[in-house]
């Protein structure tokens, strides 16, 4: 037998745990949930039981197969799209699957990450690493990024002082070259039916956040704390492809605020970073680079 086959087999074998991932709480809850910006595809489906790899499949055949799949990610269904995606991968229908991921990030999912979370819970890393964009594996343990502001190509950072609270700003930095302060390290937490982050530079424990107070504009500022226990320090991501770059929104949880850079700079070439006071998906004001280092 081939290790492709046996580590199918593990992972079936073990794909119930996707469906109990266990977050820093000790709750366990995978709730089928579509949010407003979140839909199904209305097109036909196919169950699980219908695949059969052994026979040649029409092209309306192996559609239905993916949307499928693609319905259940969407519905937030990840025990069985997890367990679909296993048999799919041991089929050899990788195409399949990667067609899924790009219509996932095509038409904004966010369940995108999530999908990705529970397929590696389950043992499916491999699927992962083989299948889906590297951005998307930030939940890795040893996985470190750049976050680099697509409108102006600078690396978010945060600075050296802090304020009365202890707390740091956050900026953008026109240096974008690999150092310790424009590199971090994304957190998961699976919180109820979707996964969150907590953001932290490499070099220190400060966690990203937004701040409890509006400026003038209705923004929230963005700093960096050592605690880390509110949800505005949580951040889920939501993919879009633009100019045919792979790009995401950082969302904050508790203000649901899309993570920016200001339009000025400061006496250092600095941008402050804040959370903006609408939910606006325009990629080229608000959207970022997730970089690999």
């Amino acid at each position: 037998m081939g290790l492709k086959k046996i580590a199918v087999i593990l992972m079936c074998a073990l794909a119930v745990n996707a469906n109990s991932i266990v977050n820093d709480t000790g709750s366990s809850t995978v709730a089928a949930t579509i949010s407003s910006t979140d839909s199904t595809s209305t097109e036909a489906t196919v169950s699980i039981e219908n695949i059969n790899s052994t026979l040649a499949m029409s092209d309306i055949e192996a559609k239905n197969i993916e949307d499928a799949l693609y319905n259940e990610i969407v519905s937030r269904d990840f025990y069985q799209a997890v367990h679909r995606t296993a048999i799919m991968y041991g089929a050899g229908w990788d195409s399949m699957i990667t067609n899924v991921v790009n219509r996932l990030i095509d038409n904004g999912q966010s369940q995108l990450i999530d999908y990705a979370y529970k397929l590696t819970a389950s043992r499916g890393t491999f699927i992962v690493r083989a299948l889906f964009p590297s951005a998307v594996r930030l939940h890795e343990d040893l996985f470190f990024v750049k976050i680099i502001s697509y409108k102006y190509d600078f690396a978010l950072k945060f600075g050296l002082g802090a304020d009365f609270a202890g707390d740091k700003t956050a900026y953008g930095d026109s240096d974008t070259s690999t150092r310790f302060r424009v590199t971090w390290k994304f957190i998961p937490y699976w919180i109820e039916d979707r996964l969150y982050f907590k953001i932290r530079p490499i070099d220190i424990a400060y966690f990203l956040k937004l701040g409890n107070s509006r400026d003038k504009d209705g923004d929230h500022g963005a700093y960096g704390s050592t605690n880390h226990d509110t949800d505005r320090h949580l951040w889920y991501l939501k993919p879009v492809r633009h100019n045919g770059k792979l790009l995401f929104y950082i969302i904050n949880k508790e203000y649901d605020e899309l993570l920016k850079l200001g339009q000025s700079t400061d006496v250092d070439g600095d941008r402050t970073a804040y959370g903006h006071s609408e939910k606006d998906f325009n990629p080229d004001k608000f959207a970022w680079y997730i970089k690999l280092v």
